[in-house]
Formats: structure tokens, sequence, C-alpha cells
């Protein structure tokens, strides 16, 4: 497992220093690991079950249990030798759904060989967290033979006084035999893809149809006529494992200009999609912004958008605006007399970031707007913040327009970045790759950051291509993978709960059942500023 005890000791070093630096302490416990459900019916369990069910039974009565995680380094399937030894293990945390990161679990077999993608040892004290000194482990990543991405990691538990030289082989025989058996799970959901391709084209009669796998693209005749890489990325994006429900329809914009219609179905037990593709036969103009005369409110996260949804809503009534963020640099009365002013004319007005308002601002507030004549919006990082006064300024719209996070609407991309292009005259313009790019990146500061990464790029070039490596963001993170649905519902969890609690840690983390030490972790982790 590993050449000499040197190297060992270096890597349980650089573990340690790495979950420290995650913020974990050694008297922390894995119940504060985040636990979610476990999909049995996943790739992974199906090929890993055979090869658990004979090494359960080949330690059936001994002191060893089998644990395995998946690709998200979260435990999905445990066997135990006896009774004794389950209770043990249980009794540190360790179960089904239980996240086992090194951020969440510290130094261990698992987490470990997650993080080196490499076989490794933990014997007893080299474990990080204090409850796990008992144990010691031997852990195996699963990496597909095809993808070469890690699938899962095979371990071995037992007492610290428990070890046998014979546990080693038998972890990397399984190990491989898993590799094998998800060859064969890939290779038979890859054939059950290309069938549901087949059928489809056929039914469509050469209409675009496309099929996406992990490494498989699948496209007829007339689909590679209309689509080009970006859309390959944006549409891989479009039905990622956020919104994986079959028969959705969804308007794009394709790299092209084009107008479509997509529509997408998951055959059963297949490993992608297939895609329907529909052109619209002439570009649609967007309707003109109505007139809402109702109260409104834009709910969103910081640069989701919610000022120029609400400038493209009142394009054609001229509001007078205001901003809350202003009582930096002005007092609450004089911030409040010019609002006041401008209801009691019945003037239509557009107030921002009402979140921002202190709690007797935001109460007069109420009692201006409720005897409006005048038509006004407000906007809120939001809905249902933890402040009752906030929450009573909302009541007060009529209708509510919540903007998603960019992170889960990354097919619209392409064409955010073109307008922003559009908006700056520029001639210069991004290559497929860097397009591509922007699409994988998470951008925890939404719109606003993309629009500063576009703007840089284009100060950089003013005419020709702009490549991925003139990218900033994106670059910096080309280490890291996207984060996993899991993770990108956590996120949206925290920075929703921070947003409601107006920004206070200890209420946050109350309210979510973690402690404090944990919430500071995922905000470093998922980069929520704050």
């Amino acid at each position: 497992m590993h050449s000499g005890a040197e190297k060992l000791r270096d890597s349980i070093a650089k573990s340690w220093q790495r979950s420290a630096q995650s913020g974990l302490a050694p008297a922390d416990t894995l119940e504060q690991a985040s636990l979610r459900d476990v999909d049995r019916r996943s790739r992974l369990l199906a090929a890993a079950n055979p090869i658990l069910d004979r090494m359960e039974s080949v330690l059936d009565g001994s002191g060893y249990c089998v644990l395995l995680a998946d690709r998200d380094a979260r435990l999905v399937d445990l066997r135990f030798g006896t009774h004794s030894l389950r209770d043990a293990v249980s009794s540190v945390g360790a179960v089904v759904g239980r996240s086992f990161t090194e951020q969440a679990s510290g130094t261990n077999s698992i987490s470990t060989s997650f993080e080196m993608r490499a076989p490794c040892a933990v014997r007893a004290e080299e474990h990080y967290i204090e409850s796990m000194k008992t144990f010691s482990c031997y852990g195996h990543p699963l990496i597909h033979p095809v993808t070469r991405r890690i699938e899962g990691v095979l371990d071995i538990t037992f007492l610290a006084s428990g070890d046998n030289p014979l546990l080693e082989p038998m972890l990397v025989h399984a190990a491989q035999d898993i590799q094998g058996r998800l060859l064969e799970e890939t290779r038979s959901g890859e054939h059950r893809l290309f069938q549901a391709f087949q059928y489809a084209s056929s039914q469509r009669r050469g209409a675009p149809v496309i099929a996406i796998a992990d490494e498989i693209l699948l496209e007829n005749t007339s689909a590679a006529a209309m689509i080009d890489t970006v859309d390959h990325s944006a549409l891989r994006a479009l039905t990622d494992d956020s919104i994986r429900r079959s028969g959705v329809v969804h308007d794009v914009i394709l790299n092209s200009g084009l107008h479509a219609t997509v529509r997408w179905e998951r055959p059963v037990s297949a490993a992608g999609i297939v895609i329907e593709i529909d052109p619209h036969d002439t570009v649609r103009t967007p309707l003109p912004a109505p007139k809402i005369r109702k109260p409104l409110c834009v709910i969103g996260e910081p640069g989701t958008g919610k000022s120029t949804t609400l400038a493209r809503l009142t394009a054609t009534t001229s509001p007078h605006w205001f901003d809350a963020a202003d009582l930096v640099t002005t007092t609450p009365a004089v911030w409040l007399t010019a609002v006041e002013h401008q209801v009691e004319a019945a003037h239509d007005v557009v107030i921002k970031n009402v979140h921002f308002l202190p709690g007797p601002v935001a109460n007069r507030l109420h009692s201006t707007l409720s005897s409006a004549r005048g038509w006004y919006a407000l906007s809120s990082s939001a809905a249902d913040s933890a402040e009752l006064e906030h929450r009573q300024l909302l009541s007060l719209c009529a209708d509510t327009i919540e903007l998603a996070p960019l992170r889960s609407r990354r097919h619209e991309i392409p064409d955010l970045v073109r307008a922003i292009m559009a908006e700056l005259e520029s001639r210069a313009h991004f290559t497929p790759a860097a397009l591509s790019a922007l699409i994988d990146y998470d951008w925890p500061g939404n719109i606003g950051e993309l629009r500063a990464e576009v703007t840089e790029a284009a100060s950089r070039r003013s005419v020709g291509d702009i490549t991925e490596r003139e990218l900033v963001r994106p670059r910096k993170n080309a280490s890291t993978t996207r984060m996993s649905t899991l993770d990108t519902a956590m996120r949206d969890a925290i920075v929703h709960e921070l947003a409601r609690q107006g920004g206070n840690k200890r209420t946050t983390a109350e309210s979510l059942g973690i402690s404090r030490t944990t919430l500071y972790k995922r905000m470093r982790e998922f980069g929520i500023l704050g």
C-alpha cells in the first residue's frame, strides 16, 4: 500500500494538515458531517454488490468490516463480520449516507485514499479524529477504467489490535473486481443509450437528436449541422444532476443565435440522456415588458440580476429608484424622507436591497408603502427573512419573482456572454473551449461575477480570440470538480439561511442543525462570503 514507513508518515502528516486547515478539530465527531439519502440503484452499487456479498461471506464472524464510499466520499454500504463491530463502528458515526471527506472526517483510509487517489493504510493513532483512533483501516480508490474518474473508495476497517497481512491483497483484488464490473456496467449502459438514440432518430425522421453520457456524444446529421461544442457544454449543464427529470421541455438559444426547444429523456438503466431539439422557424422577438401595477418583489442571491430585472420591467415607467445600501453614507431620516416624498406624490418607486434595512427603518417604510397610491417594487436577498419587519415589508407585494442562481442555469451562460460583449461593443470573441470553461465554473457571485470576468477579458483583448488560458476565475478552480448535486443543495441552503438570518452565523448554524465550526468550514469550502 505504500513504499516505506517514512512515506506513509509524510502522507499522514499532510492529511492532518489538510484536515486542520479545513476547520476540523480532533475533538470533533462524525455526527457533525452531513448525512444524506443514498441511491441504492446507483451504477457503483450495482457493480459492487456481488463483490461486497463475497467479502461479507469471507469475513463473517471475524472482527472486520467492509465500507464502500461513492464518488463524493459518502458511505453507501457497510458490511460487518460481527454485531459487536457493527456497534463499535456505528457508535463513532460511520453510517450509510455519512460524508467521509477529509473536511468532514479527517484522516482515515476512505478520506485520504479519496484525496490522494491512491491506496492508503491508516492505523490507530494516525487517525485525525480522536474517536476513530481505536480502529485501523485499509482503503483503495475505485478508478473507472475508461473515464479515469474516481467512482468511490473500498475500505476494510477493524479494531487496531486485529491487523492481518492478508487483508491488503484481499482489498486490492476486490477493488479490481469492482472496477472490472464498472466497465461492464458502463458498456451495457452505453449500449442501451445507443439503442435509445437510434429509436429517437428514427421516430423523428431526421430531426435533430443527440445523446450525451460521461464520455459519449452521439448526434444525427441535422443536429451536427445545428449545434457546436459550446452547445454540447450548455446542454450537458442544462440536463445536469440538479434537474435530471425526463420529459422536461426548455427553450434555449443556441450558440449560433438560433432559438430552439429541447426535450430530454433518460432511458431506463442507461448511462446518459437523449435530447430532442426543435428549432423555431424564426428568431423570437422578446415581448415588451408588461406594465405591472401590482406591488412587486424580486428575490435572489447577490449578482443574480435583481436590478436588471427591475430595470427591464420598468423600462417604460421611469420610477424613482432608492437603495437601502445608501444608508451607509446617509442617515435613516434623510433616506426615509426622500422615499416618503415620492410615495406621497403617488410616484412609482423601486427600493433595492431592503434586507439591509434596520428593523425600525423597515417598519416605518412598511407604514409608508401601506398607504401608497402609486406602484412600488422591492428587491431582497431572501423572501423569508428572520426579521419580522422585513417579512412584513415583503408581504405587501402581491407578486414575487425569484431569480435562480447562475449555477442552476448554466445553459444561459453563452447567451449572457454574447450580450455582455455586445454591451461592451467588443470585437473579440470567446473560443468554444473558453465558453465551456465559463459554463463549468460555479459562479458564487452569479451574473455580477460573470460580467466582471467577461469585462476583464475583453479589456485585455480588443479583437480576436479570448481563450481559456486568458480566463482568471475558472483557471483558479481548474483543479477542482464541479460541485455535486448534494453539495450544490447544501451551498444553496447555507446561502439562503444566512440571508434569512441577516448574516447571523450563530442562528444560521442553529437553524441548519450544525455547529458553528461546521458552518464556517462549509462556508470556506463552498466559497461563501460573509
